[in-house]
């Protein structure tokens, strides 16, 4: 009988280890899919926004246009079910800031892809030093920010500001940097400067499930959990003649509530 149930516990454990040995190989092979997709998509999209800006001035306009294109199909091609809700809420033709939950490097991604209008958004300027993609990360209209140099930082708000200025609209993660176990981080006060410096209505958004598929920590993606669901609220309007120190904390506040309440519902 002893006998009988070491073999059966040998038997168990085997099995139980090639399981474990083929999900990771399969998670292997679909995360190194989906980069070499993405890459590729990236390649094909920078050339044709190349192309199709050459006679014109509105080259952020294409590259947004040609980038919203060809990342929606890469996440169609991942078979990634990404649901929408809120999106009447989006205003048209006023440029806006959309605040948003920051879970997955997938997140940017998933705005560039699934947000209906052309925007910029704020990375590190590390980024723009990337041959090819530094450049291609300008001519779309992006802002890079040197988060340890405060009066770098405040020279990007006002980057910023401009773009808005320019009725263009922008997106701003305020956690600054992904969240670890998927909840909601502090946000950092700098956002209600850029919102009331640039008099714009504010959009709340939350991204569920992205660090489901793809963590903070780990390169290995999780093809089992591809369902994500991007939520827009009702755009917010702020007093821009009021800028002390407890009302900027106190719409920091109010817009870290709002992007939870869209997180829990």
């Amino acid at each position: 009988m002893q006998h009988g149930l070491i073999k059966e516990f040998h038997s168990f454990t085997t099995a139980s280890l090639k399981a474990l040995i083929m999900s990771k190989l399969y998670r292997a092979l679909f995360t190194l899919y989906s980069w070499m997709l993405f890459v590729l998509l990236w390649i094909v999209s920078t050339l044709t926004a190349l192309v199709l800006s050459l006679d014109t001035q509105e080259k952020e306009k294409v590259f947004n246009t040609v980038e919203r294109f060809f990342s929606r199909i890469a996440f169609n091609l991942m078979g990634m079910k990404v649901s929408i809700e809120g999106i009447e809420n989006i205003p048209k033709n006023e440029p806006v800031i959309f605040i948003s939950n920051h879970q997955s490097m997938m997140d940017i991604k998933l705005s560039l892809a699934y947000i209906p209008v052309n925007f910029s958004f704020i990375s590190k300027d590390t980024v723009f030093h990337v041959p090819i993609l530094g450049a291609y990360m300008r001519a779309s209209g992006h802002i890079p920010i040197q988060r340890e140099d405060d009066r770098k930082s405040y020279t990007t708000l006002l980057s910023a500001i401009k773009k808005l200025t320019a009725r263009k609209s922008l997106v701003v993660f305020p956690e600054g940097t992904r969240s670890e176990d998927g909840q909601l981080g502090a946000f950092k006060r700098g956002i209600s400067l850029i919102i009331l410096k640039s008099n714009r209505r504010v959009v709340p958004m939350a991204i569920h499930g992205s660090n489901q598929f793809m963590p903070k920590r780990g390169w290995l993606s999780h093809p089992e959990k591809r369902t994500v669901k991007i939520s827009f609220g009702k755009p917010l309007s702020f007093d821009s003649s009021k800028t002390d120190r407890e009302y900027t904390i106190q719409i920091t506040n109010q817009l870290r509530n709002e992007v939870s309440e869209l997180l829990n519902n």
